[in-house]
């Protein structure tokens, strides 16, 4: 029940498993884990893009993420983000407004939450 992904761009390749409850081995990321990274990806994309095209740094802003399962499937995604503690109040409202944009994670149906808290380190 492992899964491989590749990519014609970068011949980049990335393996999924089925979690261990429901008969994988659970050793590698399954697609509910990869479906929160790809998220924070696209989040962490964002804020470092507004940040460039507004001169607000944001070199060390990371992202750990997270997924939450039901019976009726994936009901919620939470990410964690530690950034610099050096920005100001309005700076750090355009990073945050630039992580609720992201494209990917407002593809997914509105009835899943998406939990977004912000550590200023």
């Amino acid at each position: 029940m492992r899964c491989l992904s590749s990519f014609t761009s970068g011949n980049a390749q990335f393996t999924t498993d089925v979690v261990a409850p429901l008969g994988g081995k659970g050793e590698m990321p399954c697609p509910a884990d990869m479906l929160a990274g790809c998220v924070a990806s696209c989040m962490l994309s964002m804020i470092a893009y507004t940040g460039h095209t507004k001169g607000i740094p944001t070199d060390g802003i990371r992202i750990r993420s997270a997924v939450k399962s039901d019976a009726s499937g994936i009901c919620e995604l939470s990410f964690d983000i530690t950034a610099s503690a050096a920005l100001d109040a309005k700076s750090r409202k355009i990073l945050e407004a630039a992580a609720k944009a992201c494209p990917v994670g407002n593809a997914i149906r509105p009835e899943v939450q998406k939990i977004i808290t912000w550590n200023w380190a």
